[in-house]
């Protein structure tokens, strides 16, 4: 994944009208921070990702989780 596909899809996840995935339905993600395998993924599961790990029930955002997940989203292909 690139910078620019990071960016759109931290765009996407913050967008007012995006629904996110169920987390427990992103199998394409299980294990991704315990080895270096890359994974093809669309734009929609990657900020259901973001979303997942970093929005919280009172409507903030966890940015320390969001650095997290971009250091993995080098491994992730975009597809889609």
């Amino acid at each position: 994944m690139t910078r620019s596909q990071w960016l759109a899809a931290i765009t996407l996840a913050r967008s007012p009208q995006f629904v996110a995935q169920s987390y427990l339905s992103l199998d394409a993600f299980s294990g991704c921070a315990l080895d270096n395998k890359r994974r093809a993924v669309t734009m929609h599961e990657v900020a259901s990702l973001i979303v997942g790990h970093c929005a919280t029930f009172g409507g903030t955002w966890l940015h320390g989780e969001e650095s997290e997940i971009e250091i993995l989203s080098k491994r992730f292909d975009i597809v889609g």
